[in-house]
């Protein structure tokens, strides 16, 4: 039998902390303390004891263990990543720091990349070299596992029977639209100042290697969200906004890896925005008087590059393969 994919990828962060520390229940005990935030801002789950059958029933670890999760917003992802590894050295000062506290024993990182025995290697070492006694890195081959083995804690997956193409979090849009609406709201400048010479992205062809329909270009993006490009475009780029604009583009990078994978369970393009905007709104009370802004950061974002296919340049393969 096959393997099965959990898509773990599609949980938000709190999400997949919740199932890491039902798994470390089990695999440790119930004494472990679920994650909550540290002294440093991140956040470790928490076991002092023997574990239960970690790493196995024979050789169970004794002591303090910490628990970290580390997930990610994209399938197909790996431990030998780059960016995993920078993740991994912003701990290093913590755990060395833990350790010499003595409650820092064995370092457990969980992950829903997939496992390089490689990368592994060279983490382990530097992680020893920090003062534990042990370090190991679960990744998603080893959650999938458990969630096999544990049928009641699979059961508790918030997408196990969700009938959404693709789930996101939408706190971090909301709160940039939020600002968004405060830095416009009392400015009453014509839109169309813009600075952007938006035809050099060609935009038909774009539409076409993304399916976006004539009509929805015209009527919704064109008539209703390009006038109001210029002022999203100035709000992040203002310096003050640094914040709000690593939102965006945090938010943006996830949307664009879970529209590539998810591409093929959609019509048109024109269904995507919509997908997204019912996503968005049900954060009710705090978009209420902002809702329209939704629609304009979307389609922004898609003008702007940040989702969707890009221009001819990028893709002379696809429109080879049209002619």
């Amino acid at each position: 039998m096959l393997p099965r994919d959990y898509r773990l990828h599609e949980l938000n962060e709190d999400e997949f902390e919740r199932l890491v520390v039902r798994i470390c229940v089990r695999w440790l005990g119930e004494g472990v303390t679920p994650f909550a935030r540290g002294r440093d801002g991140g956040r470790d789950g928490k076991f002092h004891g023997t574990a239960n059958t970690f790493p196995s029933t024979a050789s169970p670890l004794s002591g303090h263990f910490v628990l970290q999760a580390k997930h990610i917003a994209a399938p197909n992802k790996s431990c030998s990543d780059p960016d995993f590894a920078g993740l991994l050295a912003k701990e290093h000062e913590k755990i060395k720091r833990l350790n010499g506290e003595g409650i820092c024993d064995h370092y457990l990182v969980f992950s829903n990349r997939k496992y390089t025995g490689g990368a592994d290697e060279k983490y382990m070492k530097d992680l020893k070299a920090l003062g534990v006694t042990s370090a190991h890195i679960i990744g998603v081959e080893r959650l999938h596992l458990a969630l096999d083995d544990y049928p009641d804690i699979r059961e508790t997956l918030p997408n196990l029977l969700d009938p959404s193409p693709f789930r996101f979090n939408p706190d971090d849009l909301a709160e940039v639209i939020g600002a968004l609406h405060s830095y416009t709201k009392d400015d009453g400048r014509s839109a169309f100042e813009s600075a952007f010479d938006f035809e050099k992205l060609k935009m038909p062809l774009k539409n076409k290697l993304n399916g976006v329909s004539d009509e929805y270009y015209g009527q919704v993006i064109v008539a209703q969200s390009m006038p109001h490009f210029d002022r999203v475009a100035q709000f992040l780029q203002n310096p003050r906004n640094d914040e709000f604009a690593a939102l965006y583009h945090d938010a943006a990078d996830e949307l664009k890896q879970k529209i590539i994978a998810k591409r093929a369970q959609f019509g048109a393009f024109d269904d995507i925005f919509l997908f997204m905007y019912e996503q968005i709104q049900q954060k009710r009370d705090v978009l209420k008087g902002k809702r329209r802004l939704i629609s304009i950061l979307l389609h922004y974002m898609y003008f702007n590059c940040d989702i969707g296919i890009k221009q001819l340049e990028e893709n002379e393969d696809v429109v080879h393969a049209d002619a």
